[in-house]
């Protein structure tokens, strides 16, 4: 029972008693006290069914059942709560969201009462007035204490919260490790060596695409993921894309880090000649390149590590990944691309609506406490990982940056681990520090664009970064940060 409802009970007794002492004091007839004792039951009764309102609320996020053991404990979570609140009747949707379909659904008032999205999509969003201020509820549930400071920041604005982070990620590069050692990559101890810097990385490839005939390293170059890993090398060049001066938004990626970041691009392809042959790519391409043996590292995700080896049967015990390689900019100038996916809410929910949801959630185990029943969901979700052969054991962001439910979660995890961890332990060191969010303005829009860029420098030997990055920034400015201010 929350402690409101806990306060309204105590409210109404006390009320009850004191009715019953004013009767007793004043001599009232016991025929008129009974009535009055039979009022105040009514009021009582009256107050309940006010609390124990009739609530529909509405999804996303349900697994599917193409993922029968996610789907199963989904299904199982969602009957458990029906159970304990009757009177809420909830509705998963297998809605996801995208841009072509968010806005006719967003304008027509048809979203659900939760929806996910991309920390990308927030600004936009909540601009556009199609996300609750869920700031207060937040600080209700003790949970503004607990989330991660850097997710909160990109979920927040004018000092208002208007999601709640699902899941972070940082970008680290994922290597295969049998790959590493036909290289000769790797110490005395059969250990895979680590690139300290993006041009070791880049002759780390060379030298598996040399040695084992599989090409080294892998880019992608389409669905927005081309630019979208390219802001993440070029920050690392010491690169910015859009800056805020004299009250305007100004696009800048044309400066000279941006141009060698776009250079260091090209080189892969023609200098080091260490890509897929295959260059209109993105990481569905990837996934199935890595899990059959294709392609030896790419810049990628914690939470990608187990697409190869449920797509495509890779041994889990080839994969291992590390942290970012220090670029050009130095140590000081290291930029880690955080991003994630959120849950907002629709602007048409009402405050009891959106607590129905939290109460949801928490049956799900998203709270940053760590009592036995939210241990127990956790042990649950691991368990129906480790029953398909999913990689257990390595940990990335996490919505709650401190507190006992991240201790909880990262002991779990590593206490059932599947795999060697040290494959793993650069990441966990070096991967989740100096944390970057995406650049804040129209950021789909950007990647797009620059996929262009990329594609182009890889496809065409004597394409010029300065001329490419030139054009860009001015087709960006035009069309997009102009129509911002």
């Amino acid at each position: 029972m929350k402690k409101r409802n806990i306060a309204l009970f105590c409210g109404l007794f006390l009320l009850a008693s004191q009715l019953t002492g004013c009767n007793q004091t004043t001599s009232v007839q016991p025929e008129k006290e009974e009535l009055k004792v039979e009022q105040t039951q009514d009021t009582t009764q009256k107050e309940d069914i006010k609390e124990e309102q009739e609530i529909k609320i509405s999804v996303t996020d349900f697994p599917k059942e193409t993922d029968p053991e996610r789907y199963a404990l989904a299904k199982k979570q969602l009957d458990e709560y029906h159970a304990k609140y009757p009177n809420i009747t909830l509705e998963p949707t297998d809605w996801a969201y995208d841009i072509n379909s968010f806005l006719p659904k967003a304008a027509s008032g048809q979203l659900p009462t939760m929806y996910g999205t991309w920390f990308t999509e927030v600004n936009k969003i909540v601009d556009a007035g199609y996300a609750a201020d869920i700031t207060d509820i937040v600080k209700e549930w003790g949970y503004d204490k607990y989330l991660d400071p850097n997710m909160l920041e990109v979920l927040s604005k004018d000092g208002r919260i208007y999601g709640l982070p699902i899941g972070g990620y940082s970008v680290g590069v994922m290597y295969n490790t049998d790959l590493f050692k036909q290289a000769g990559l790797v110490d005395d101890g059969g250990n895979a060596l680590i690139p300290q810097n993006f041009e070791e990385m880049a002759q780390f490839a060379q030298t598996i695409t040399e040695k084992t005939g599989v090409p080294g390293f892998f880019f992608p170059t389409k669905s927005n993921q081309g630019g979208w890993m390219f802001t993440t090398l070029a920050w690392n060049f010491g690169a910015e894309f859009e800056t805020f001066e004299d009250g305007k938004w100004k696009a800048v990626f044309n400066s000279p880090e941006a141009v060698q970041a776009l250079q260091y691009i090209k080189d892969l392809r023609w200098k080091y000649n260490v890509l897929p042959d295959n260059l209109l790519v993105d990481y569905g391409d990837f996934f199935k390149y890595f899990g059959t043996g294709q392609v030896g590292m790419a810049f990628s995700t914690l939470d990608w590590l187990n697409n190869p080896v449920v797509d495509y049967k890779m041994d889990k015990d080839l994969v291992g990944m590390f942290g970012l390689p220090v670029g050009p900019a130095g140590e000081e100038g290291r930029g880690v691309l955080m991003g994630g996916t959120v849950r907002m809410f629709s602007p048409n929910a009402t405050p009891e609506e959106i607590d129905a949801v939290f109460k949801y959630l928490e049956i799900t185990g998203y709270t940053p406490n760590a009592d036995p029943e939210v241990e127990k969901t956790l042990q649950e979700t691991v368990q129906a990982d480790l029953a398909i052969d999913k990689i257990v054991g390595p940990y990335g962001l996490s919505p709650w940056g401190s507190g006992p439910r991240r201790e909880a979660e990262i002991k779990i995890l590593t206490e059932n681990a599947n795999v060697d961890m040290s494959k793993f332990e650069n990441y966990l060191t070096h991967g989740m520090t100096d944390l970057r969010p995406e650049e804040p303005i129209a950021t789909q829009e950007l990647y797009k664009l620059l996929d262009s860029v990329v594609q182009t420098v890889l496809t065409d030997e004597k394409a010029d970064p300065q001329k490419l990055l030139d054009q860009a920034v001015a087709e960006f400015q035009a069309n997009y940060l102009d129509k911002q201010q």
